[in-house]
């Protein structure tokens, strides 16, 4: 259990959530990522502490897939080719208050990330056998961050990789 004091952050305003409202595609490690990207930019002076993060598949995998959370180093090149179709970042608590945080649905970063914990994976035997969960959860609280200039992804490995849709939950924490 971290301490990080979660429901101070929330009622201070200081708590979001970065999410998809419409089914992607997630990649494998690369510099050009879909899915779900969160983004703090340079000179933001807030650290982004990741409390969680989830992916709820839209489609039947045919092989065996696993989902993980991947995360940039600081880099000075700003991400580009961005698109941020559905993903949005919305106050935890209800509230006006906008985050530091940028979210997209593609982004090609300026240096690949690294994932930095698997927490999902489907098993599936030849013949429709296998077994399918739908929905992963991964309870981060505070084991990862970003920094100003790094971003975090969902990345995935298999031979078929799972489309859905991704949430991030995080405290912005003042540098």
């Amino acid at each position: 259990m971290s301490n990080i004091d979660t429901v101070a952050y929330l009622k201070a305003g200081r708590m979001f959530t970065a999410s998809n409202v419409s089914a992607k595609i997630i990649t494998v490690v690369g510099t050009a990522m879909t899915g779900l990207v969160l983004y703090n930019p340079l000179g933001s002076n807030k650290m982004l502490s990741l409390m969680s993060a989830g992916f709820s598949l839209t489609t039947a995998l045919g092989s065996i897939s696993s989902i993980g959370v991947a995360i940039s180093p600081v880099i000075a090149t700003a991400p580009s080719s961005l698109t941020v179709g559905s993903a949005i970042i919305k106050s935890a608590n209800g509230g006006t208050v906008n985050s530091v945080g940028v979210a997209w649905d593609i982004a090609t970063l300026g240096a690949a990330p690294v994932t930095q914990r698997w927490f999902a994976g489907l098993n599936w035997i030849t013949g429709g056998a296998g077994q399918a969960p739908y929905q992963f959860s991964d309870k981060i609280d505070g084991e990862l961050g970003l920094l100003p200039g790094s971003a975090v992804c969902f990345a995935g490995i298999g031979t078929t990789l799972p489309t859905g849709m991704g949430s991030f939950s995080y405290v912005e924490i003042d540098l």
